[in-house]
């Protein structure tokens, strides 16, 4: 493990958030394992707090999350007492599912939000359950390994809810809107070699080889240009809501920002024929 300053380490480590660097990545491990890491608000925050931390400390130039147990997370906490639902809005004479909060504020949203916008690459490694908001989670990843015992589920259907955790984002810009239609609209678990195939994950390894292979994945994205890949997955995540006027004149912004020193040793290196030494800076 190397030093890292994230002053909240033991209040994340109790609401069930692991937290620790290797090699410039840092490990998010979700370690509830006896509810298949069910996230709890306290959690929730702890993962926030930790995505804030990749993003900002500058010693952390990738990051890997991953589910302890053989899980990678089954949802929200849904025994907690804050998810206790609105049962009637007596205006419109139906049920409804009101959260007691502001979704946008404080809500599961704001995970995959952090993620997209994160300036550090993010390796998700699912195995075994992601269900609901796990299966987004996992989904909002930069590079996705799935073990071959993962199963992706967007769950809220069988719930009677709408899709949660920017689903209908994630799955809209991953495959097409037939595909997207029939995995949420059936709310059936789509396992990782279906996944692999749809073009939702990147990879599919045994279960055992999950953290590993993410590790590995993490690790060489780490060795890379950081400022530089940061600003690459900003303009592929923009591009996705931009015309193509939009995105040349962000090729312009970030060329004009792409003076850094990473920069520099990349052109030296070519003119030197070798490999490329970069720093993150």
């Amino acid at each position: 493990m190397e030093h890292y300053s994230a002053p909240d380490i033991e209040t994340w480590k109790e609401a069930g958030l692991d937290f620790y660097v290797k090699n410039q990545v840092a490990f998010i491990i979700l370690n509830r394992p006896h509810i298949k890491n069910a996230v709890t608000h306290p959690l929730r925050n702890a993962i926030l707090k930790a995505l804030d931390e990749v993003n900002i400390n500058a010693g952390i130039r990738a990051a890997v999350i991953h589910g302890a147990g053989g899980a990678f997370c089954s949802g929200a906490d849904l025994s907690e007492p804050d998810h206790t639902e609105i049962p009637v809005d007596h205006r419109r004479g139906e049920r409804h599912h009101v959260s007691r909060e502001d979704g946008l504020m404080f809500g599961w949203y704001r995970i995959i939000e952090k993620m997209w916008t994160n300036t550090k690459p993010i390796v998700t490694a699912v195995d075994g359950a992601a269900y609901g908001f796990g299966c987004n989670f996992g989904f909002a990843g930069d590079y996705i390994v799935a073990g071959d015992t993962a199963r992706f589920c967007e769950i809220f259907v069988t719930r009677g809810l709408p899709l949660e955790a920017s689903g209908a984002y994630l799955l809209s810009r991953s495959v097409s809107p037939a595909r997207a239609k029939e995995i949420a609209l059936f709310g059936e678990p789509l396992l990782a070699a279906k996944a692999l195939e749809w073009g939702l994950v990147n990879v599919v390894v045994p279960a055992a080889e999950v953290l590993a292979k993410a590790t590995e994945v993490a690790e060489k994205l780490a060795s890379g240009p950081t400022i530089m890949i940061g600003q690459i997955k900003a303009q592929l995540n923009d591009a996705l809501d931009q015309n193509l006027r939009q995105t040349w004149k962000d090729e312009v912004t970030y060329l004009g920002l792409g003076s850094g020193s990473d920069s520099q040793e990349a052109m030296l290196a070519f003119k030197e024929k070798r490999a490329p030494k970069f720093t993150g800076r």
